[in-house]
């Protein structure tokens, strides 16, 4: 599952301990400054919360521009308030590291497996100094390395994951890791998964579904609705929980900067109240927030992507939450 093999270069982390310039290019290497989370200094090794930046696209097959998802929502963070009405939460109080692969442009040209080896190193960086893991994408194919790193601690582990499609393919233009296949992969690795928002899938995933008795909680079913609440939570009941959110998630009314913006899809408050529930009642060991593709007039998807992650972070590990 996810094995490194010695053969795989190293990869270092790029800690951001400085203030954001909050450029309009993409960060390199060479970049002196990226922006930090809510604008706050980095904390770097003393973190709480380390945000894991995948500027990665590669495999994404319409809207392209996922790449530059994290910085995007990381310079859109600047403008959230650290105060989270909802729950009375001061997120200031937490202490937050940025990391992103040290040579960017390197990663961004790696091969799907080799990307996602390299995140599960990273990830796996993130884990042994004991900080809990935010993951930034990028195309949803980053999910896998960091959902591996997990999965090697907590066997019995449950993903739930917000998407308009399944990704059930179990390879998609020739790689088993493109961001069509990445439950495939969740399934395979023994994970129970819990879908919400589906609204488009392909004939193989239908007849997957069928033959496996998976029951996804489609769009169509539950816009509007929480009685279904009920069931997730029986089903992750005793399990750690990794939650996988695609920005697709949403009706593109609501986020259009997303490479494949399904119409009928779920609200903010669709989202949020499921999120919600889940902090309150499980154990959520790590998440990530995929599928950002900015554009020339996506401030608004830009914005929510920051402040869902700012809301993800007070539901699941604000003090008094479930902890592992």
């Amino acid at each position: 599952m996810g094995q490194r093999s010695p053969a795989d270069p190293a990869i270092h982390i790029h800690e951001d301990l400085h203030p954001s310039t909050h450029s309009t290019t993409m960060p390199t290497s060479n970049t002196p400054s990226l922006p930090t989370f809510l604008d706050l200094p980095d904390a770097g090794k003393s973190a709480d919360l380390a945000i894991v930046c995948a500027p990665y696209d590669l495999t994404s097959t319409y809207g392209k521009g996922a790449d530059a998802g994290p910085r995007a929502l990381l310079t859109a963070s600047r403008s959230v308030e650290t105060w989270e009405e909802e729950t009375g939460f001061d997120l200031e109080s937490l202490r937050y590291s940025v990391r992103w692969p040290e040579d960017i442009t390197a990663f961004r040209q790696l091969s799907p497996e080799a990307m996602v080896r390299a995140m599960q190193t990273l990830h796996e960086q993130v884990l042994d100094a004991g900080q809990i893991g935010l993951g930034l994408g990028g195309e949803h194919s980053i999910t896998y390395g960091q959902f591996a790193a997990l999965k090697e601690r907590h066997p019995d582990l449950s993903v739930v994951q917000i998407d308009a499609h399944l990704d059930l393919r179990d390879s998609y233009k020739g790689s088993r890791h493109s961001h069509a296949c990445i439950a495939a992969r969740f399934l395979e690795d023994g994970a129970d998964i819990v879908q919400v928002g589906t609204r488009s899938c392909s004939r193989e995933e239908a007849e997957l579904i069928q033959r496996q008795g998976l029951t996804p909680y489609w769009a169509r079913h539950i816009t509007g609705r929480v009685a279904y609440h009920r069931e997730i939570l029986e089903r992750l009941a005793g399990h750690p929980v990794f939650v996988t959110v695609d920005l697709d998630g949403f009706d593109p009314s609501v986020v259009p900067a997303t490479g494949t913006p399904e119409p009928g899809g779920l609200t903010w408050f669709d989202v949020t109240r499921l999120l919600a529930m889940i902090g309150r009642h499980c154990t959520v060991v790590g998440a990530d927030i995929t599928e950002l593709a900015p554009h020339g007039n996506s401030r608004t998807s830009e914005f929510l992507a920051a402040r869902l992650a700012s809301k993800m972070i007070a539901y699941f590990w604000a003090p008094g939450r479930p902890q592992s």
